[in-house]
């Protein structure tokens, strides 16, 4: 895997990236998120992040922080920038913050079948708490959210 460069920015998500986020999203998610999704998330005050390399939108995260706790809830790299470390490094910045806010744990979900994603996760120290069946459509059906946690 290539290493990160150093004119990747993570930077606060607005709502003049949403286009350009929902193209990652599409691109990445049998199941994307929808505008309204995303608007809902900035208007809530959620964590939107993007990673940014010469103005080109790389990558993004989402994530909710209810007290001591913080909620991953979507997070997507590009296609073209995949297998370059962006995901890894946006999440040790959210969990970086986690850590310096004293927030006690970090929880998230992702598809059984998603196996490099839960590889990078557990590489994180995030650990199998549970399974929610068939929570995710598939192509030719349903498929098991594998839910994670990280203690932090």
């Amino acid at each position: 895997m290539a290493e990160i460069t150093d004119d990747v920015r993570l930077r606060t998500m607005t709502s003049a990236d949403l286009d350009r986020v929902l193209v990652v999203e599409q691109a990445c998610q049998l199941t994307p998120w929808s505008m309204t999704n995303f608007r809902s998330c900035l208007s809530s005050g959620y964590r939107c992040k993007v990673a940014t390399r010469e103005g080109e939108i790389a990558g993004f995260m989402v994530l909710s922080a209810v007290l001591d706790e913080a909620h991953l809830l979507n997070i997507a790299v590009a296609p073209a920038w995949q297998r370059r470390g962006i995901a890894r490094w946006m999440l040790e910045q959210a969990i970086a913050r986690a850590v310096d806010e004293d927030m006690s744990v970090m929880y998230l979900e992702v598809r059984a079948g998603n196996q490099g994603a839960r590889k990078l996760y557990e590489q994180l120290g995030f650990e199998v708490c549970g399974r929610r069946p068939n929570y995710y459509r598939t192509t030719d059906g349903h498929e098991d959210a594998v839910l994670m946690t990280l203690m932090l």
